[in-house]
């Protein structure tokens, strides 16, 4: 078994790869906190799940398929035109702003309906 088109698509499948290794230490980690197993159990779960993971990784190098969907989403990223760090800077600005603003008025509407609320049930009709 060859690796298929060699030297396409590196980045894309290193990121894949390093995603299925963060994945698989991220599920050891939470079945560490979890359960209460011995030592043992822990460093078998870990090989099996990193064994798991290491699998996958190789599949995707020599997987058809997932090597295309890889090297094609490189060469995709290629062509985007990603825009000048000014305006990033700025557009950064006004979605801050805004959730501020939303998240300020949200919070007096709450407020406002709380305060209503407790006047009806201080107040029932008679």
């Amino acid at each position: 078994m060859q690796i298929y088109k060699k030297g396409q698509g590196n980045k894309a499948r290193a990121v894949a790869a390093l995603s299925a290794i963060a994945v698989a230490a991220f599920g050891v980690y939470e079945a560490w906190q979890l359960w209460n197993a011995s030592v043992a159990f822990y460093v078998a779960l870990a090989v099996m799940v990193f064994g798991v993971a290491g699998f996958g990784v190789y599949l995707s190098l020599i997987n058809v398929r997932i090597s295309e969907f890889l090297i094609e989403t490189q060469a995709e990223l290629r062509k985007v035109a990603w825009p000048p760090k000014a305006e990033v800077k700025g557009s950064t600005i006004v979605v801050i702003g805004t959730v501020v603003i939303f998240g300020v008025f949200l919070y007096v509407v709450d407020v406002l309906l709380a305060f209503i609320t407790d006047i009806i049930q201080v107040y029932p009709r008679q």
